[in-house]
């Protein structure tokens, strides 16, 4: 399979950061606390970010989004059928008192579930992919799924992406210059409804039924400051701190938790201050290739999307390990954005020489 060099090599220029990120990570190994450790999951990171690029190299953004709709899809039909099977084993005993024995299916965590169930949701919204039958039916198993999962993390990112995504619809022109000067205004109202949020707080946690600690998390953190603070500029190595004998004191108080449930806390420990500053600078070279993209590209409905999810997945991260998880699917969707985020502004390719993953799968 043959791939323009000039179009390759833009994109290598492009992703630049994510290499500076990635030899960072790599350079971590010098310093951290498990460099065995540091080193394996260095490379698995690294695998996830070229795979990442390399399928979006080679297919259209708008069939390789469809293609892990659909993924998204049958995972969550093998996940139902699962539970009829074996009703014990596809209902976890996540949490406590309504939050026990929630829906997982062939999932292994059923957040992280949930919110495979919300990105196929507002992709398939963003895509204008909702009223053909089986585009219904796909967005119905999709929707019970994500009830069943009883996520509110997920629900809320479902109903404010769908939000955002009718909102950057309505308000996209043919006119680039218009289009600039209503992202300013989307930005704007934006920043007044996360005022709004902020003085709702308590309210919004008590809607939601989730605590003020928000099952916990503030202690943890609470916890974790003091190891971020000892490791602050450099952290204790990509993947290392909850494999290192730095953690024993913190298990010996609260228990091994595997992971900060806080991608930002998570990177803190990566990688300290620099890791935090690398991975938001990142993002935000992300979210600006896609408002750019938004502003001059025609892919309204698919940018809208991917920028929905990359916001949402911004303020996930807070509460859960989402960007920067070799092993999760949302750093794997996020990965795959930034670098559609980046082709939907440099590709120049007629649509005759990009292939569709969809017709493969069904050529084989």
């Amino acid at each position: 399979m043959k791939v323009d060099k000039k179009l390759l090599f833009s994109m290598l220029i492009k992703s630049l950061w994510w290499w500076v990120l990635i030899a960072f990570f790599l350079a971590s190994i010098y310093w951290s606390y498990e460099p065995g450790i540091t080193l394996r999951r260095s490379v698995a990171f690294i695998t996830l970010v070229v795979a990442g690029f390399c399928v979006v190299s080679h297919f259209t953004a708008e069939s390789l989004m469809y293609f892990i709709a659909k993924a998204i899809f049958v995972a969550a039909v093998m996940g139902l059928i699962y539970l009829v099977i074996s009703p014990s084993n596809a209902l976890g005993g996540h949490g406590e008192g309504d939050r026990a024995n929630m829906f997982i299916g062939i999932m292994s965590d059923k957040n992280g579930g949930a919110r495979l169930y919300a990105y196929g949701i507002l992709i398939l919204v963003g895509l204008g992919y909702y009223r053909a039958r089986n585009h219904k039916i796909m967005l119905a198993v999709l929707g019970v799924c994500l009830i069943f999962a009883n996520s509110a993390t997920a629900i809320v990112m479902v109903f404010a992406g769908v939000g955002l995504i009718t909102l950057f619809k309505i308000m996209r022109t043919h006119s680039p210059n218009v289009n600039l000067r209503r992202v300013i205004i989307i930005t704007l109202l934006l920043i007044a409804a996360a005022v709004v949020v902020s003085y709702l707080y308590a309210f919004l946690l008590e809607l939601l039924g989730r605590d003020p600690t928000l099952t916990n998390r503030t202690v943890i953190w609470a916890l974790l400051d003091e190891y971020i603070q000892a490791e602050s500029t450099l952290g204790y190595g990509f993947g290392a701190f909850w494999v290192s004998d730095a953690v024993t004191s913190f298990v010996d108080r609260w228990s091994y938790i595997g992971n900060a449930h806080s991608g930002y806390y998570e990177v803190m420990l990566y990688g300290g201050k620099v890791g935090l500053f690398l991975v938001v600078f990142l993002t935000l070279k992300i979210v600006k290739d896609l408002v750019q993209g938004y502003i001059v590209s025609e892919k309204n409905g698919l940018l809208a999307a991917l920028l929905a999810i990359i916001l949402m997945q911004c303020i996930v991260n807070y509460i859960g390990f989402v960007i920067m998880n070799h092993n999760s699917a949302d750093m794997l969707i996020y990965a795959v954005i930034s670098f559609v985020a980046m082709l939907s502004i440099t590709d120049k390719r007629p649509a005759s020489e990009i292939k569709n993953p969809s017709l493969m799968v069904k050529n084989l």
